[in-house]
């Protein structure tokens, strides 16, 4: 029996987890919406689904056993919520909204009907990423640095912080959510922001750059970096280090493996994002979701995280998550 999947937002990570939903042979996709017509119905004629631009017409009609959403991050106005209420499993990309209340409720909802959720933290299902967690287990990290430095996003809701959030909320959030799967929960940030960097840009309130230095329940410190200004190279990833060994990672590339006299490369050797969706699906139809990485609930935590560094930023002291 397949499964029937819906998705709200067919914009760009749409597409990503429709195309490899396509390669899942108990995937179904039914039902595709989005505010935005035209992009509603090329989607659903592409993947041969119905098409919708209000989202609880196509909760109310159509019987679904797992719904992606899709939407950026201050589109969040209750469709999780409607899922939960309908006992429909879901998929939610990051950040999962801009609000820690909001979260909290979706949370008690999921909890009250026991359902399966994964939300889009790809990266905690790379092969390279599970090394690094191996190499870790029973030994005491002393820092590290992560890192998500490059150029300015096109879409013009990202440039504006009371819409994405900003760039440690939307982006750097993946390297604050590894940061906590590979060390732990976070105690105490604090960070600063850069601005002034952009003045040739509109409608632009997002800092140019950041640094949050965390603090971890264990005692690990680490510092993460982000940058939206450059337009050159830049650097995604993350640098750890302990006392007889380095680790640095290169944002779904590679890891460098360093130890006395002895240096190892590997590179990423799994479709990571196919797995992901490929977990949430099995999960769906088995009903249990042990096999997820990154649950509702578990995200929950790591925008904890992001949103502290804002309130640090905007503050300029120490914030406890």
């Amino acid at each position: 029996m397949g499964v029937k999947i819906g998705f709200i937002g067919t914009g760009g990570i749409a597409n990503y987890h429709l195309e490899h939903l396509m390669k899942i042979k108990e995937a179904e996709i039914v039902a595709l919406c989005d505010v935005v017509e035209e992009r509603a119905k090329e989607a659903a004629e592409k993947y041969k689904g119905k098409f919708y631009t209000d989202h609880r017409k196509m909760l109310k009609r159509e019987k679904l056993n797992a719904l992606y959403i899709c939407v950026p991050p201050f589109a969040h106005q209750g469709q999780e919520l409607l899922a939960a209420e309908k006992g429909i499993p879901f998929f939610v990309e990051k950040p999962i909204g801009l609000s820690l209340d909001y979260a909290k409720k979706v949370e008690e909802r999921i909890a009250k009907n026991n359902l399966v959720t994964s939300v889009g933290y790809q990266d905690r299902y790379q092969d390279i990423i599970e090394r690094i967690k191996n190499l870790l287990t029973g030994k005491k990290t002393g820092l590290f640095l992560g890192y998500w430095m490059g150029g300015m996003p096109t879409v013009s809701w990202w440039r504006k912080k009371e819409e994405s959030g900003g760039q440690a909320v939307e982006q750097t959030t993946h390297i604050f959510d590894l940061a906590r799967y590979l060390f732990g929960e976070v105690e105490k940030v604090v960070a600063y922001g850069r601005t002034g960097l952009m003045d040739d840009i509109n409608d632009y309130n997002v800092e140019d750059a950041s640094s949050a230095t965390l603090y971890f329940k264990n005692g690990v410190v680490g510092t993460i970096f982000s940058a939206c200004f450059l337009s050159y190279g830049g650097r995604c990833g993350m640098d750890i280090y302990l006392k007889d060994l380095a680790i640095e990672y290169k944002e779904r590339t590679s890891i460098k493996i360093t130890e006395p006299n002895k240096s190892t490369e590997i590179n990423v050797g799994n479709d990571f994002g196919l797995l992901e969706d490929q977990v949430f699906v099995e999960a769906v139809m088995k009903k249990d979701g042990t096999k997820i990485r990154s649950s509702y609930s578990d995200a929950i935590k790591t925008l904890a995280v992001t949103l502290a560094v804002n309130e640090s930023i905007a503050s300029g002291k120490p914030v406890e998550v």
